[in-house]
């Protein structure tokens, strides 16, 4: 049996220990052409044999490497000295299992600790950079019932302005014209809008940034409805369709306003 440290081994030594574990067959590939001494022989991993053509087939490959693991673990002190790791995982001997097991075997508890420590930290600091702000979002809820009420008036000022039907028709469409009026269709739509109001109450309920949603909606949905009262006050347009009914024209100023409070 040899004593010689595996690290001090030369091709001589590794053909002696090739033949001992019944490899005879590769003795000359391994020694005499790629000349594979001891420390060569401790580093050899699996993705060697691919790379260097050692021509093994994969049932020799594969208790050559299990020989291999063996004298890694029988060869401690020569395995310090040449600088290789000392955690050695199941995967080592095939491409980069050596690294990824040392890399695991450093993680200790309070690495673990650390990290959930961090990622509480982390909660925290979103829920900083994201306050609720409550009076910003009464403001917008505010400035968009403001706008709507302003709609109201606007619509009420416009009606009075919409063009005889009797004289100017509504306007011609391609698609209008050629396809019958559908009288449940307008309820149809009312009921859609119901169901898209409900989905977003749902989604408000759920939402961790809720109030940060709300007067963002409340904004966007006053300015749009706004910009609306612009488009309708220097716009004038015939009634869309004759199965529109308008309410009568008054000339009183409070009943003139009163549709804007219902």
């Amino acid at each position: 049996m040899n004593t010689t440290p595996v690290d001090q081994w030369d091709t001589k030594d590794v053909e002696k220990w090739l033949i001992a574990n019944y490899f005879d067959p590769h003795v000359s590939q391994i020694c005499d052409v790629n000349g594979c001494d001891g420390p060569s022989l401790l580093m050899l991993t699996e993705a060697d044999f691919h790379l260097y053509n050692l021509g093994l087939p994969i049932g020799d490959a594969k208790r050559l490497i299990i020989a291999l693991r063996k004298l890694q673990l029988s060869s401690v002190d020569s395995m310090k000295r040449l600088g290789l790791p000392l955690h050695v995982g199941e995967n080592s001997l095939s491409g980069q299992g050596c690294q990824r097991s040392h890399r695991y075997a450093s993680i200790s508890e309070s690495d673990v600790g650390d990290s959930l420590t961090s990622s509480v930290e982390l909660i925290a600091e979103t829920t900083k950079r994201f306050p609720p702000e409550i009076w910003k979002t009464v403001i917008s809820a505010v400035y968009m019932n403001t706008v709507l009420l302003v709609t109201s008036c606007v619509m009420v000022i416009v009606h009075d302005r919409v063009p005889d039907v009797e004289k100017y028709p509504p306007l011609p469409d391609i698609f209008l014209d050629n396809f019958p009026t559908i009288p449940w269709a307008f309820t149809l739509c009312e009921l859609i809008a119901v169901g898209l109001m409900l989905i977003l109450i749902a989604i408000l309920f759920i939402h961790k940034h809720r109030f940060i949603v709300m007067r963002r909606l409340f904004s966007i949905g006053g300015t749009v409805f706004l910009l609306r009262c612009i488009s309708m006050l220097i716009t004038s347009l015939s009634v869309p369709g004759v199965h529109l009914q308008c309410a009568p024209k008054v000339s009183i100023f409070l009943v003139y306003l009163s549709p804007c409070f219902r």
